[in-house]
């Protein structure tokens, strides 16, 4: 434990520009039943940060196969995990935003700011920020949303087959008929169960199955797996923050406990 304490308290110290390579299967070999997708130097010699898929870091200490939780901060007051985080994904919402197909997306609204947005048909903040677009004028008129589909069935057994039904009987439609069908399953709950979304009897298209792999592969690539998750001028999102996202596409200060009570 006093080792622990010692790495932390040092950090509070050391500069931030002193960096150390190491390999990643090196710190992967710490955790190995853990993936991690990217090694984070520090300002300790020897401590490294392992980025996990859901975007959170860990710290390993490889001289020891010592694991350290948490955040580290400077002795003035700076997160150096949070700087890492905000980073990192800058440095992804730049690569979604110049690599992403806009024409495989399901476009919503008309208005100048483009929003590149992953939610999961079957839940209760993408279902949300939904419901908060249907009802805000100003929230629409401001942006163009690109929305895919990303089912989560560990989480809700149903979002599978429910996005499935979706892209087949939006295959035909038009668009405004497609956001029409989306609204009513996400904001009216056209097939809200105690499980979950739950959809008719239906056969499933080539189309649907295609447009779900491409969401989720999507999804993969940039290691997406928390929604719902926005890209708006090259700045990630994570969750349903809202003040965040009306910050970011230039909107007046809002009573924000007043619209979470209106949506939940």
């Amino acid at each position: 434990m006093k080792k622990l304490i010692l790495l932390i308290a040092i950090a509070a110290v050391a500069a931030v520009s002193n960096v150390y390579a190491i390999s990643l299967s090196t710190v992967q070999s710490i955790i190995p039943k853990t993936k991690i997708t990217k090694v984070i130097n520090t300002p300790i010699k020897g401590l490294y940060g392992a980025l996990m898929p859901d975007g959170q870091i860990v710290y390993v200490y490889p001289a020891k196969k010592l694991l350290v939780f948490g955040q580290i901060w400077t002795n003035t007051g700076k997160n150096l995990t949070g700087a890492s985080l905000t980073k990192l994904q800058s440095s992804k919402a730049s690569l979604i935003t110049g690599s992403v197909d806009l024409n495989k997306a399901i476009k919503i609204g008309h208005g100048p700011i483009k929003v590149i947005e992953f939610a999961n048909i079957d839940c209760p903040y993408c279902r949300a920020f939904e419901k908060l677009t249907a009802e805000s004028k100003s929230l629409r008129n401001k942006m163009t949303r690109y929305l895919f589909l990303i089912p989560q069935p560990s989480i809700h057994p149903h979002s599978t087959e429910m996005t499935l039904y979706y892209f087949t009987k939006a295959q035909h439609l038009n668009n405004k008929q497609k956001v029409a069908l989306l609204n009513k399953i996400m904001v009216n709950h056209i097939y809200q169960t105690k499980s979950g979304n739950i959809p008719p009897k239906f056969k499933q298209s080539n189309y649907a199955l295609k447009q779900l792999e491409y969401d989720t592969a999507l999804a993969q690539k940039f290691s997406i797996y928390g929604v719902p998750y926005f890209v708006i001028k090259n700045h990630a999102v994570l969750g349903l923050n809202i003040k965040e996202i009306y910050t970011l596409l230039g909107m007046k200060t809002i009573n924000i406990k007043k619209i979470q009570n209106s949506l939940f």
